[in-house]
């Protein structure tokens, strides 16, 4: 299924104004073509069942399943196709080595652009997810996110600062400004989805146990002042998190359940492990 993003078509109309209209359609067969790449990469990796949403500079798949997916797979997934723009840049400027040809350069420098553009770390641009996927073999899924969200952010903010000093010289470029308030606009709602998508993962979680019939455990030490919210950041995407609550003696005090501090944040609030260790025995 092809879904178009409603800031696509003000997008296009915009570029075929200030000019922009024998690149268009080159540049939107190498968008899908790189899309084609990350679609080939995730069947092979076993994820089916996707929907291609076409984003105003770009497009985006989406597997129904990839939520199953290892961080080394997303990784992979997302590196695939900036890396065909590359293979495809090498090939044309070969190419135009042996034939001096204005379209050749053309597709040369328009995959050349993709593959750059692509890996530039902030969303939604495959960078952005490269970023993030690298960072979670270090940080929590949550840390990882927001690094990865205020980093784009201050990319979005710079490419901002570039359009208007080369406005400022003389060289007005309105692609440049309209990309860097794009970006912005899906990093703040990136940021704003973070705890969300924990929660959605959580969920998922169980159907992935049901099916497969078993999950990798995950224990961590946390200590009984921390919040939920701090808790939850800890929880791993694939795996199934318990976290053993410590007081200043590093004693236990007891252990709590991933799906226990989703339930315990609608009932209660953003309260500590402290008050929800204290309202279980209150309950028992």
């Amino acid at each position: 299924m092809i879904k178009l993003n409603k800031y696509s078509i003000p997008y296009i109309i915009i570029l075929f104004l200030i000019g922009f209209r024998r690149q268009l359609l080159p540049v939107f067969v190498f968008v899908i073509l790189h899309e084609f790449v990350h679609y080939l990469t995730a069947r092979k990796l076993g994820f089916s069942g996707f929907h291609i949403e076409i984003l105003p500079f770009g497009a985006s798949i989406k597997f129904r399943n990839l939520e199953e997916a290892s961080y080394k797979e997303e990784l992979i997934i997302s590196i695939s196709g900036p890396i065909m723009n590359f293979v495809l840049a090498v090939i044309f400027y070969a190419a135009l080595r042996k034939y001096d040809c204005t379209e050749l350069y053309n597709f040369f420098i328009i995959n050349l652009s993709l593959g750059i553009f692509n890996l530039l770390p902030a969303f939604p641009l495959d960078g952005g997810r490269i970023l993030r996927d690298i960072l979670c073999k270090k940080f929590s899924y949550k840390k990882a996110s927001k690094i990865t969200v205020y980093l784009s952010i201050v990319l979005s903010i710079m490419l901002i600062m570039m359009y208007f000093i080369f406005l400022f010289c003389g060289a007005d470029n309105p692609n440049l400004i309209l990309i860097s308030l794009f970006i912005l606009f899906c990093s703040f709602k990136e940021r704003r989805r973070i705890v969300y998508v924990i929660m959605e993962d959580i969920m998922k979680k169980k159907l992935k146990f049901i099916k497969n019939g078993v999950i990798e455990n995950r224990t961590i030490s946390i200590f009984y002042k921390k919040d939920l919210l701090f808790g939850l950041s800890m929880v791993d995407k694939n795996k199934y998190t318990m976290l053993t609550v410590l007081n200043e003696n590093m004693k236990t005090m007891k252990t709590i359940y991933e799906e226990e501090i989703i339930n315990a944040l609608k009932e209660y609030g953003n309260i500590t492990f402290e008050e929800l260790i204290q309202i279980k025995k209150n309950n028992e």
